[in-house]
């Protein structure tokens, strides 16, 4: 709660709780014709403000904080005593010489009846203010909480973001490498497009966000520079429709799911290719990989692994993506469906 919320909010409760009383005496007639009604109102009220911000500015910051629950208590009974003490000072001592009326009979001035009859009005300040204290603890203690958990998983996220080995890239460079050894003629188109994706990946994904036609750039590149470490015998279809191009998705997300199925899957046999499909609906991304792999192929035992894009995408999107994985004995596919940014 920033100081400027806590002032509206007590701006309002006193504007309030002061309309009430006006409105309880205009009730029961009383009016202020004379000095010291008008006095003793404005006197009345100090004093229960003045016990309110005791308890409220002074002993439950010192006490409440630090739980030191028996000075706590000894405060409140202390404010039980100042209340009819101030009252006291204020409408039988500076008012009277003002005025010379007084409030309370002689008889009854600091007597156990003085007391107790202000009881009633001390408890109300005192009950009132401990609200005031515990729902400005509460609130603030839930909003550095929320915070605390906001910073763990951003945190959490870009850890998860880290994980993504781009070892590929570097195996890749070595290949062009021997290709220029030789003078191919493509390897500058193929170096194009791996600066490209050296700069997606370092610069680009730094944000939390991308568009949807960087990635399918993004995707593009990496069955091209993947393709080319297989003599171009990849056996990939790659289906793109894309009306939202400039909508934003989770950076280096569906990398994951091509990069899983390249690694463990069947990608050089034409009959058996690697299917990808990328579809974008007015607020909807729909991604979709299949891949042949052999019986002996076990996923997630390498890399980043699922557990952790489930993870990711529970923190950006809770309870709002659907991610679905079918597995039969020789086919494997996953479906994933995310909001768009």
């Amino acid at each position: 709660m920033t100081d400027k919320q806590e002032l509206r909010i007590h701006f309002g409760f006193w504007t309030v709780f002061v309309g009430m009383n006006l409105y309880s005496d205009w009730i029961l007639d009383r009016n202020f014709n004379d000095l010291w009604s008008v006095l003793q109102f404005i006197a009345f009220q100090l004093v229960q403000i003045s016990v309110f911000y005791m308890n409220y500015s002074w002993i439950c910051k010192k006490t409440v904080t630090t739980k030191k629950w028996g000075l706590l208590a000894a405060g409140q009974v202390f404010l039980l005593i100042m209340f009819p003490t101030l009252r006291h000072l204020l409408e039988e001592v500076l008012i009277f010489e003002i005025t010379g009326q007084h409030n309370y009979s002689e008889k009854s001035l600091l007597t156990t009846y003085y007391f107790y009859d202000n009881s009633y009005y001390a408890i109300r300040m005192i009950l009132f203010s401990l609200v005031f204290f515990f729902i400005k603890t509460i609130w603030n203690t839930n909003f550095k909480m929320n915070e605390l958990l906001l910073q763990k998983k951003q945190a959490e996220l870009q850890n998860l973001k880290n994980q993504l080995s781009p070892h590929f890239l570097f195996n890749t460079l070595n290949s062009f490498y021997a290709d220029l050894m030789d003078t191919n003629p493509q390897t500058a188109a193929d170096l194009l497009k791996l600066s490209d994706m050296l700069r997606y990946v370092t610069y680009e994904s730094e944000s939390d966000r991308v568009t949807v036609d960087d990635e399918v750039i993004f995707i593009q590149n990496y069955i091209a520079l993947f393709s080319r470490r297989f003599d171009n015998r990849l056996a990939v279809n790659f289906q793109h429709s894309v009306h939202n191009g400039k909508a934003g998705i989770p950076s280096l997300l569906l990398i994951n799911f091509v990069e899983n199925a390249f690694k463990h899957g069947i990608t050089t046999e034409a009959d058996k290719p690697v299917n990808i499909r990328l579809e974008t609906s007015e607020n909807k991304l729909n991604f979709t990989v299949e891949n042949y792999f052999e019986e002996n192929e076990h996923y997630d035992e390498k890399g980043i692994g699922y557990k952790n894009v489930h993870r990711r995408l529970q923190i950006i999107f809770p309870d709002k993506y659907e991610l679905k994985i079918n597995r039969t004995d020789e086919k494997y596919q996953i479906k994933l469906q995310i909001p768009l940014l």
